[in-house]
């Protein structure tokens, strides 16, 4: 990898820890993208440059030492582990290179791989010994020895340790001096990992050679035929079910990559085998998983088939990015090796067959339902919630509501005196949740299809539509008796003249709303007192959205325009009113607006919950064929008006 990143006002750092220039694969450094990231630190004095790379392209090589010999900042190299091939020629561009402790550094004549009749071969031949006098005059230059010595060092391939590099020229300081066993053993680690990299190299260009026809030209040196695009995208597939374990277990995943016979899924079912080494294997070679790595895959798989189905998730799994690519089918498969259960040579509708059987995969299933389904009804307008007060109740019987008066009044206690007591006056109103529901089923055919639709987005409609009905409820209430609201505890409906809720007709306006506020403002406590209620929320129906908007928006002392009265001012307190919109109150013909007062101030409507979370859940329905999942959708909720004096109707005029 590349990691280009500031270590301070002037200085920067570079990381060169992978092979310079793109294989036929695109995996590599190359020079395009180091001199783009270098670029990008702008003006810096010192750059140390960290390196740990077995080599690579000559020609990216030469173009990253160039780029670095030519940039202003003083040039700090470190090799922290090796720096082999055209990576120790990148390292000569530093003004001062160090050896880490057990670093090594290799250099050797140039090699390729090539194809094509005999003149092909000797221009190859010609190329690479120009390539090699270009790498002899570098490091001559830099070690100050002659270029027959220098050639003869990269015909025998020369394997330096720290102290070896300072003594030939090839570098300037090196760590605490090495044991000598300890050197040795080192460096045929190195010399070893080495070679087989460039084994897999040679695997991987013969791959590229093996599909070149006869009728191809002889330039062409990247094929593009079926195989080969065939063969990249493997390795991409593969790459990505590795994602961030990739580092941690980076020999299975070259093994896997190098070797063409591994398919996506093969590769898939050996990095499991591998996280599983550690638990207790089953008959037949496979693992049990403990509960809490269980529970954490299906974490990161819901998150991911939720992001792939364009649902929104807040914090989503951290393994969530790495899981992206796969089809419920593959997640279906993991299910099945996580639970200890073959799935060898199963096609696409049996592993899904099976994995309905587990507990994992439709407890899988369920969670995306969930999330879907409350991905809906959070995203669905919901008016209402804007001047309900929200509750959670325990069961479904019904609950009784004190509605408290004012406070008793404070009297005058005389020196030495006693103090009285004082009651609060109240009443109460009773009301119980009810529960709403449908069912979902999920067939076995959207599962094979990989058919997000089915377990995503009907989910989030079915969410949608239960908030519809949650204020459907709380709206009925409000027009229940040709609009004059729900029967309250005194056997009168919710708008009454004995309420005192009630304004004047009119239209909207700030006279209007003032006369509202008087009301809310006179309304009195249980105990007799004023409650002196300060509207929060202006309900209107659509139809008087632009109008309500133009006169809060005008609160701010310009002329009131809308009620035809030129310079007469808005009162600011009206730009603080909360505007709801409800296109049922137009539907039912209320032909009205609301005042309502805050719920701080007094309980007007309460919404309450049974479930804790406050919103639909989705459960599986036992007793099904495994070829369908069915799932009951259970919303339970219920609400009322508790107390009118919170609530003032403004009646329209009849032309309005």
């Amino acid at each position: 990898m590349i990691q280009i990143r500031a270590r301070g006002p002037d200085t920067a750092e570079i990381l060169v820890h992978e092979p310079i220039g793109a294989d036929i694969f695109g995996d590599g450094l190359t020079s395009k993208r180091f001199v783009e990231e270098l670029n990008r630190l702008g003006a810096v004095r010192e750059l140390l440059v960290r390196i740990n790379s077995p080599g690579g392209a000559v020609s990216d090589g030469i173009a990253i030492y160039n780029a670095l010999k030519e940039h202003p900042a003083r040039i700090e190299v470190l090799v922290e582990g090796l720096a082999a091939s055209i990576a120790s020629v990148i390292a000569m561009a530093g003004d001062r290179i160090r050896m880490g402790e057990g670093a090594l550094m290799m250099i050797h004549n140039p090699w390729t791989l090539a194809i094509g009749d005999a003149d092909d071969l000797r221009k190859t031949a010609e190329t690479l010994d120009k390539h090699t006098d270009v790498l002899v005059d570098i490091y001559a230059r830099r070690t100050g020895r002659p270029r027959d010595e220098i050639a003869a060092m990269l015909d025998a391939e020369t394997w330096m340790t720290g102290p070896e590099a300072v003594e030939k020229g090839f570098a300037d300081e090196h760590a605490e001096a090495e044991d000598d066993e300890a050197a040795q053993a080192v460096r045929a680690d190195h010399r070893a990992a080495f070679h087989a990299w460039r084994a897999r190299l040679n695997a991987s260009r013969r791959i590229a050679a093996d599909t070149r026809t006869p009728t191809q030209d002889r330039s062409m040196t990247t094929p593009h035929d079926d195989v080969l695009n065939r063969e990249i995208e493997r390795r991409r597939q593969i790459r990505a079910r590795f994602g961030r374990f990739a580092e941690t277990h980076r020999a299975l995943l070259d093994e896997c990559l190098d070797d063409p016979r591994i398919s996506v899924q093969d590769a898939t079912e050996r990095l499991l085998a591998k996280l599983g080494e550690r638990h207790e294997p089953l008959s037949g070679g496979a693992y049990v998983v403990p509960a809490e790595r269980l529970s954490d895959f299906q974490a990161a798989a819901v998150d991911a088939l939720c992001l792939r189905a364009g649902i929104p998730v807040e914090k989503p799994h951290p393994g969530a990015r790495d899981l992206g690519a796969m089809s419920v089918v593959e997640m279906a498969r993991v299910c099945l090796s996580r639970a200890g259960r073959s799935h060898g040579g199963l096609d696409a509708g049996r592993v899904i067959k099976a994995a309905l059987t587990t507990g994992d995969f439709p407890a899988l299933l369920e969670n995306v339902l969930g999330k879907s389904m409350r991905r809906g009804f959070e995203s669905e307008p919901a008016s209402h919630r804007a001047w309900v007060r929200v509750t959670r109740v325990p069961d479904f019987k019904p609950q009784s509501r004190v509605i408290l008066g004012s406070a008793p009044e404070l009297e005058r206690v005389l020196e030495a005196g006693e103090y009285q007591y004082g009651a609060l006056s109240e009443d109460k109103a009773a009301f119980a949740v009810e529960k709403y529901g449908r069912m979902l089923r999920i067939t076995w055919e959207a599962l094979v299809n990989d058919d997000l639709q089915a377990f995503t987005r009907i989910p989030q409609a079915m969410g949608q539509a239960a908030r519809r009905k949650e204020a459907d409820v709380v709206y009925g209430l409000l027009l229940a008796n040709s609009g004059d609201g729900q029967t309250m505890q005194d056997n009168q409906p919710l708008f009454h003249s004995n309420h005192q809720n009630i304004a004047e007709a009119g239209d909207l306006s700030a006279t209007t709303l003032g006369a509202a506020r008087a009301l809310l403002r006179m309304q009195k406590a249980l105990g007799g007192g004023l409650l002196n209620l300060r509207p929060r929320v202006l309900l209107v129906p659509a139809a008087l959205e632009t109008e309500a908007e133009i006169l809060l928006a005008s609160a701010t002392r310009h002329a009131l325009q809308n009620a035809g009265v030129e310079g007469a001012p808005t009162p600011e307190w009206i730009a603080n009113l909360q505007l709801v919109v409800e296109p049922r109150l137009d539907e039912a013909e209320a032909n009205a607006f609301y005042v309502i007062a805050g719920e701080d101030q007094i309980d007007t409507f309460e919404l309450a919950y049974l479930d804790a979370d406050g919103g639909p859940v989705v459960e599986e329905e036992p007793g099904f064929q495994t070829d369908t999942r069915d799932y009951k959708v259970r919303h339970v909720f219920g609400g009322r008006f508790l107390d009118w004096r919170g609530i003032v109707k403004v009646p329209l005029d009849s032309g309005e």
